[in-house]
């Protein structure tokens, strides 16, 4: 189990480094690609923004495959309830980062897109299989590593006016 809840944050981290970021979709063209190295606070946010990417595809290849779906499906739930205010933010700040004034037009995709993000899970899973993945699933979004309001410092005490 100790093995698999590594081999998952291995596996939801590796795509935010994708080699070749792709254009965006929707006709918003971005004013920055790729990843932040020279600026801490916005690589954080990629670098979180990734996990959650990574996150959503697990959760729909789980979902796609019926592997450990109801119980999959509970733990991303209430973990996205709980994260929504950060997610909100990462998705807000990255637009803005990568296509400035036109960051109001750019969506999750777009941004994904720009970071060079996979579309799609497979065949990213490598030696972990998907029926481990989604078993680990629940247990690694309950660690810290994923509690993206607290990493960006979004409690109450930081944030009154919440």
């Amino acid at each position: 189990m100790k093995r698999a809840c590594w081999a998952l944050s291995w596996l939801l981290v590796m795509p935010a480094f994708a080699d070749e970021p792709g254009l965006p979709a929707k006709g918003v063209v971005p004013v920055r690609h790729g990843y932040a190295f020279d600026q801490p606070d916005i690589l954080l946010r990629q670098r979180l923004f990734g996990l959650a990417h990574g996150v959503h595809l697990l959760l729909s290849a789980c979902l796609d495959k019926n592997e450990n779906a109801e119980a999959v499906q509970r733990a991303y739930d209430a973990w996205h309830t709980a994260q929504e205010p950060a997610l909100e933010a990462l998705r807000a700040s990255l637009a803005e980062h990568h296509f400035g004034a036109q960051a109001p037009h750019a969506g999750w995709q777009d941004i994904a897109r720009v970071l060079g993000l996979k579309e799609t899970i497979y065949p990213a899973l490598g030696t972990v299989g998907l029926e481990e993945a989604c078993a680990t699933l629940p247990l690694a979004l309950s660690r810290p590593s994923y509690d993206f309001v607290t990493q960006l410092g979004m409690t109450d005490a930081a944030n009154p006016q919440q």
